[in-house]
């Protein structure tokens, strides 16, 4: 017991360190070279992946091999916490929770190189950089061999949404399809008191917005999910000068392929319509993020009796997919995983906020479930 109670101190100091000393996507360096060190005290055999990424074996006995997943970067927030640990890197935040992922796999690390006699298989540790940024950190692993002879891989997510002491897991699919599209409409300047004279690029782009909002409403299938959000409207310089450009970016969210395609494919008909009837012309590129996060049914079935054990069958929920993007897709295409959300938000201790907000924070209490879940599915997982 005071072993457990030691290691989940440990994760609790891991995660306010590295709280205290963010890292933008692809600049994690401190962030590495102090995984790196704890990494070594356990006498395991580091070896840098990408820019930043690290990747390091606990081998037991000849077996499956299992990987465990933790993103590290931050993002580029200011936080507005109060506690004795907020960030010292002004303007950069882990406003997402890595901190507390990178800090949990150090402890499932511990207890797993404690247990490296009695394993049968090796659990591969996977500190990867740049989630927050596309496009992302997990594809360094693929291209350099490292899920090969993996048969399966997880991974978890913090999350303030759901309260400490609980779990969601996806059978299927998690999460979404994340793309950016980019507009940019050109027509024809005038005086503010001639617009017959002019091709008011502002007008258009005005039109846009709404009637982009059809797609969703009127073009797909009531029963298959998407989302066209206009994030950014900038047009004009002056108010009595007919704007004769106009640019907007956005993003789309689907969960299958067919639907991704038909919304990039509309938007453009819509914009081509409008730009068409008041005689503008356009530029249109749509990119491609993260695609739709599909879990493993079998795996995910592991996670929930783990779970189960850990905090309770009725402490595991299964909510709908998330409309947010994750980089661990790319690991579920290429090999049987799942990924899943930890609890940590807390209204007694006003622990509310969303992820990617300055006063996001979590319950630290919740990370030894984390912990443990993580643990206890890479030795189920190994069999």
């Amino acid at each position: 017991m005071a072993e457990k109670e030691e290691n989940n101190a440990y994760v609790i100091r891991m995660r306010r360190h590295f709280h205290e000393n963010p890292e933008l996507s692809f600049e994690e360096v401190q962030t590495s070279r102090k995984i790196r060190e704890e990494l070594a005290d356990l006498g395991l055999e580091v070896k840098s992946v990408g820019r930043t990424g690290l990747v390091a074996d606990i081998k037991g006995s000849p077996g499956r091999t299992v990987a465990l997943r933790a993103d590290m970067d931050a993002l580029p927030v200011t936080e507005e916490n109060t506690e004795s640990f907020v960030s010292k890197n002004r303007g950069v935040m882990h406003a997402c929770g890595h901190d507390a992922h990178i800090a949990m796999l150090l402890g499932v690390a511990r207890k797993l190189a404690s247990d490296r006699e009695k394993m049968h298989g090796t659990v591969r540790l996977i500190f990867q950089a740049a989630e927050e940024k596309p496009p992302g950190g997990a594809v360094d692993f693929i291209h350099e061999g490292y899920l090969r002879n993996v048969d399966a891989i997880v991974g978890q997510h913090v999350t303030s949404m759901i309260p400490s002491g609980y779990v969601a897991t996806y059978p299927t699919v998690a999460m979404a399809n994340a793309d950016e599209f980019r507009i940019r409409i050109h027509g024809k300047g005038g005086h503010g008191s001639e617009p017959d004279k002019a091709v008011d690029a502002l007008l258009i782009a005005s039109y846009l917005v709404n009637i982009l909002q059809s797609i969703v409403s009127r073009m797909t299938p009531a029963f298959k999910p998407a989302v066209v959000t206009v994030g950014t409207l900038n047009s004009g310089y002056r108010y009595n000068i007919i704007a004769a450009h106009a640019e907007l970016t956005g993003t789309v969210r689907t969960f299958d392929a067919g639907m991704r395609s038909k919304v990039r494919k509309e938007i453009e008909k819509l914009l081509s319509g409008l730009c068409t009837a008041y005689g503008a012309t356009y530029e249109y590129e749509y990119i491609e993020g993260y695609p739709a996060l599909v879990n493993n049914p079998s795996i995910t079935a592991v996670i929930d009796d783990v779970a189960s054990e850990v905090l309770g069958k009725d402490h595991v929920i299964h909510p709908d997919p998330v409309m947010g993007g994750e980089d661990f897709s790319y690991f579920t295409k290429e090999i049987p995983g799942s990924f899943y959300f930890l609890g940590t938000g807390n209204e007694a201790k006003k622990i509310t906020s969303p992820n990617h907000s300055p006063t996001f924070s979590l319950d630290e209490d919740a990370l030894k479930y984390g912990t443990e879940i993580m643990y206890r599915s890479a030795l189920k997982l190994l069999g």
